[in-house]
């Protein structure tokens, strides 16, 4: 059996961001650091619902009049809770019995996406029973599970504000490896720094085509809620598209974490078929913004002739070893007339010669 710690205590920034630091340093040369990702996302889903049980079990016995058994099994119904989590796929459950911890992992992971369409092909990205069949990933399961179980993530100590930061930091640790195989870490000073300038307000609309795992779209967020009150981050329509499956569900739970569930994210290769339009032509925003794949190759001329809307690339057609231009060209068609445009390029692209230069 895993350690179980009865009460575990609430986490603080530093104790999370710790905590993840110790996780990391378990697997940094066994597994893919989306495992930690996961572990945090669904521990996550689990202490909330259990604070999401507690209050309501308080309030039928307050409000409705119902006894502590019959509050205690009523509390227990999807309508009280932000995710449908069965009693059995609750965290405590499934990592009770260390010996068929991965297996019960990958059901629970399962079922989970199904009751729930914001999940469906976000948490149940990650094979934890392919992970496991190496004896030793299975005493590395076990391990991380322990950390996890030391800290309580639910309750309103326990803010998205935190949670976010700590997803952050698991990505930031990560990034230069990443890098290597063509994910991109954009620093959170420089995120900051365009949306400040660009300066999306309630009412608008914020696009991201290459968004990664969220961080232009999480800051926006975050920067109307700062500038003009959380409520009216509910009227800033985030979208954004990513091309690896695997990123798309890392967007998806960050943004989560960050409490934002009004974002509108797709996957699939924008500069070949881009997923939002409007009347069969590309969806115009106010705000558009990115870090775009530099040097991208494999995007010329016959290519993006073929490419859905392929009016999108009206200046021209980059050479086959560097999309920069491409990606330039749609967010500039992406943008309505009066929006403002971001991004982050290789400098390069800005004094090359031949195709590019005209």
């Amino acid at each position: 059996m895993a350690q179980r710690i009865l009460f575990p205590k609430k986490v603080t920034r530093e104790e999370l961001n710790s905590l993840v630091d110790k996780a990391a340093d378990l697997i940094r040369t066994a597994v893919d650091y989306k495992f930690i990702l996961v572990l945090l996302f669904l521990k996550r889903l689990n202490d909330l619902w259990k604070v999401e049980k507690l209050q309501a079990k308080e309030r039928l016995i307050k409000e409705a009049g119902l006894s502590e058994k019959e509050a205690e099994e009523e509390a227990e119904k999807e309508t009280f809770h932000t995710f449908n989590i069965p009693k059995e796929y609750l965290w405590d459950e499934i990592t009770e019995d260390v010996k068929n911890l991965p297996e019960k992992l990958a059901t629970a992971i399962s079922e989970i996406a199904k009751l729930n369409k914001e999940l469906q092909g976000v948490i149940n990205r990650v094979d934890f029973l392919e992970f496991a069949r190496n004896q030793e990933n299975r005493e590395l399961l076990r391990q991380l599970i322990e950390l996890f179980n030391r800290y309580d993530l639910g309750g309103e100590e326990v803010s998205p504000d935190i949670l976010g930061d700590a997803y952050e930091h698991i990505l930031m640790r990560f990034a230069p490896e990443k890098a290597k195989e063509g994910e991109i870490y954009t620093p959170r000073e420089v995120i900051k720094l365009m949306v400040e300038i660009l300066d999306p307000k309630p009412g608008e609309s914020v696009y991201d085509p290459c968004c990664g795992s969220g961080g232009m779209l999480i800051l926006s967020h975050l920067h109307v809620a700062e500038k003009y009150g959380k409520e009216e981050t509910k009227r800033l329509f985030l979208f954004g598209q990513e091309r690896n499956p695997e990123i798309y569900a890392i967007c998806w739970m960050n943004l989560l974490l960050h409490d934002i569930r009004n974002a509108n994210i797709a996957n699939g290769d924008t500069l070949d078929y881009p997923r939002f339009k409007e009347d069969a032509r590309l969806k115009k925003f106010d705000v558009v913004i990115a870090n775009i794949p530099w040097n991208q190759d494999g995007y010329g001329e016959e290519r993006l002739k073929k490419a859905d809307l392929s009016d999108r690339f009206s200046f021209g057609s980059p050479p086959n070893n560097s999309a920069d231009w491409a990606w330039i060209q749609h967010m500039l068609a992406s943008a309505k007339d009066n929006g403002r445009v971001g991004l982050v390029v290789d400098n390069g692209c800005l004094f090359r010669g031949g195709a590019e230069k005209n």
